[in-house]
């Protein structure tokens, strides 16, 4: 990264709240567990964990030496160890940039005494076959494709009394999985909330299949955001990639997810993992969440092969690019909230095809 990229970057950027400037305050602010008992200072750096719960205490892993080398790289404007998903993200340009949410925490500390986000994706529970998905994260997966025994439970009552004592501490809880609303491990968790009168805002991104009384209990008692996993914008491309949901059935409990969201003023987004099977329904994609007024929340897919669009060669990217760019006109007036969604993601395909000398 150039001086100039990151003036230009900071630029965009509040440090009013923070004790540090950081390129990325993930390790300032973020722990997420995995289903292999890792834990990781956000969901993109999988190469240098923070610890693992067989091993560590949440203590130990928060206070660690291993969690300080990134703080200290990330305080000195570098990308630290396992940081190469966002390096590569922002080679060419930080429009959509994954790094940034995690600026909406202030960091009152340099050394910060507690977390304020926590991200689960504790177990590969899931209904779905989606294709460019595999067994870590989906049981039916790993079952019929992979052939594979289920994965072990590693999350038992241990680390959820020593989790107990950071819920007050946090702004959010954050569940993913698998699908989070077939996780018996998140019930235990939500009914002691329950029971206890913890109200921590909660957020799950969900594959929309679910829907039921024991859902609803959950969302009457505890301050529910939902994300709903869809990844294209009709019928035939939502249920050829997601594979075992039913459209109807997903865009029904979306809605009810939004008019939740709305009525308890929580979040409310769309998720799309943008890949050579679907782009040509992003900007429907953006239009639809447009006309339910909610944010769509991109996803950058590398892996498998086969899948992602900044893996192809330069002239299969520069077809695509010339089909957006052909688009641009009519996504410029027919797009509002996610306009500059759309546009930034055409930006980085430029880049990306100027990178690859096309």
């Amino acid at each position: 990264m150039t001086p100039a990229a990151l003036a230009a970057y900071n630029q965009t950027r509040n440090f009013s709240d923070k004790a540090v400037r950081a390129l990325c305050y993930a390790p300032f602010t973020s722990l997420y567990f995995e289903n292999s008992g890792r834990v990781m200072v956000c969901c993109h750096n999988w190469a240098h964990p923070a610890g693992n719960i067989l091993q560590n205490s949440i203590d130990e892993i928060w206070q660690g030496a291993r969690i300080k080398i990134l703080r200290n790289a990330l305080a000195s404007h570098e990308f630290g160890p396992g940081c190469e998903f966002c390096e590569f993200q922002t080679k060419e340009t930080f429009a959509n940039a994954a790094m940034r949410r995690f600026d909406a925490f202030p960091v009152p500390e340099e050394v910060p005494s507690w977390p304020q986000l926590m991200e689960f994706s504790i177990s590969n529970a899931c209904n779905l076959e989606c294709i460019m998905c595999r067994g870590q994260w989906s049981s039916t997966i790993r079952a019929r494709r992979e052939k594979l025994p289920p994965l072990p439970r590693l999350y038992g009552d241990a680390f959820f009394e020593s989790l107990w004592k950071y819920l007050p501490h946090l702004k959010r809880l954050k569940f993913l999985g698998g699908e989070p609303l077939l996780i018996a491990e998140y019930y235990k968790l939500w009914d002691r909330m329950i029971d206890e009168g913890l109200s921590v805002s909660c957020h799950v991104t969900t594959n929309g299949t679910q829907y039921n009384p024991r859902v609803e209990r959950v969302m009457e008692h505890i301050p529910m955001g939902f994300a709903v996993s869809m990844d294209g914008a009709t019928k035939k491309t939502l249920e050829r990639i997601r594979v075992n949901a039913k459209y109807e059935e997903v865009m029904d409990n979306a809605r009810r997810f939004r008019e939740y969201a709305r009525a308890r003023q929580t979040s409310f987004s769309l998720t799309y993992c943008l890949m050579r099977q679907n782009w040509h329904e992003f900007g429907d994609f953006c239009l639809l969440a447009d006309s339910w007024d909610c944010p769509v929340g991109l996803n950058t897919v590398n892996q498998p092969p086969g899948f992602g669009i900044y893996s192809l060669p330069g002239d299969e990217l520069r077809k695509i690019l010339d089909a957006m760019d052909a688009q641009a006109p009519h996504w410029g007036s027919a797009l509002k909230k996610n306009r500059a969604l759309w546009f930034g993601e055409l930006e980085r395909i430029r880049a990306k095809c100027d990178a690859k000398g096309n």
